[in-house]
């Protein structure tokens, strides 16, 4: 039996509908992927101009360290196991150099390099591009799994926001650079930091002016500091709890009651990690320290008292 007239009119109009739906839903997914990708291509465009002015500044630092006779063998350890340390030496060195302080033999006494260290085979010119990529390799990780449809389903549902964002993040915004990779270099820091196996080490205690009796005093006190504040901390905790009747807020309070036990459980038997996690989650007490006495700010910023990044938790960051 045949549809008849009334019958091909509705199912004409009934295609044609979806076949407009369709046309809607592609420019919609098309519109937005485009929307990303412009996004990603201007954050690019910043994560370049950030990346230059760090490459630019670690030249200088070079050049610095070079012309106070720091040999290149040191400079290029410091660029290989830990960049940052180069922006932080040189910067110890010049108010060392401003105060008088400042010798070619001290400041090579301030770099240790492992014996075995081989780096000869690049420039530091070289070394500075490796430690100051533009771009970090992302991974969007595997696709949600879909709900099985049927082929009208297919052919005519509208993507999700998150089909179109994966479709973004892997498609090209820069020759071989995906979204993707865009995408996590946006947090990703313009130098590299320490590696996990370096052996190079740096004492700007040296430069300070300050010696190990000293910095070390300045560690104990800040430990001692931090001791007081965690002790006083998780008591106050308990007491607003005991105070309060509203859900909402005794959950916040045993939210951060937990943090801190956690840092106690996971890192208390290991100081040097153990006092830097307080810090993330309290750094008034050290930023007073390291904005008003020198010793402290040199033991803060050293990384034989403290990990690597510790000085950078309460440094200003200046244009240059």
């Amino acid at each position: 039996m045949g549809l008849g007239f009334f019958g091909k009119v509705t199912a004409g109009a009934f295609l044609g509908g979806l076949a407009e739906d369709m046309k809607e839903n592609r420019k919609y997914a098309r519109d937005k992927k485009d929307k990303i990708k412009e996004y990603l291509t201007q954050r690019g465009i910043e994560r370049r101009q950030e990346v230059n002015k760090f490459r630019d500044l670690l030249e200088r630092s070079v050049d610095y360290l070079q012309s106070k006779d720091l040999d290149d063998r040191s400079i290029n350890a410091l660029l290989t196991d830990n960049p940052r340390e180069v922006l932080r030496l040189a910067k110890a060195a010049q108010a060392a150099e401003e105060e008088g302080r400042l010798t070619t033999s001290i400041l090579k006494q301030a770099v240790e390099v492992a014996s075995d260290f081989q780096g000869d085979d690049l420039s530091p010119s070289e070394l500075i591009k490796k430690a100051t990529p533009y771009f970090v390799k992302g991974d969007m990780g595997e696709r949600p799994e879909q709900v099985e449809q049927n082929l009208l389903q297919k052919m005519f549902s509208e993507k999700s926001s998150q089909d179109i964002m994966y479709d973004a993040y892997d498609e090209s915004i820069f020759g071989d650079i995906t979204g993707a990779d865009v995408f996590a270099s946006m947090s990703a820091s313009p130098v590299k930091g320490r590696r996990e196996d370096s052996r190079t080490k740096v004492d700007l205690g040296l430069l300070s002016g300050g010696d190990k009796e000293l910095l070390t005093d300045a560690r104990d006190q800040i430990y001692k500091s931090y001791d007081t504040w965690l002790q006083a901390t998780k008591k106050s905790l308990l007491d607003q709890k005991e105070d309060t009747s509203n859900e909402q807020i005794e959950n916040q309070i045993d939210q951060n009651y937990q943090q801190l036990l956690d840092i106690e459980r996971d890192y208390g038997s290991d100081p040097y990690q153990y006092y830097y996690q307080l810090m993330l989650v309290h750094p008034d007490i050290a930023q007073n320290w390291f904005n008003t006495r020198p010793t402290y700010r040199a033991a803060l910023s050293n990384t034989a008292y403290f990990p690597d990044g510790t000085a950078e938790l309460f440094e200003v960051t200046e244009e240059e």
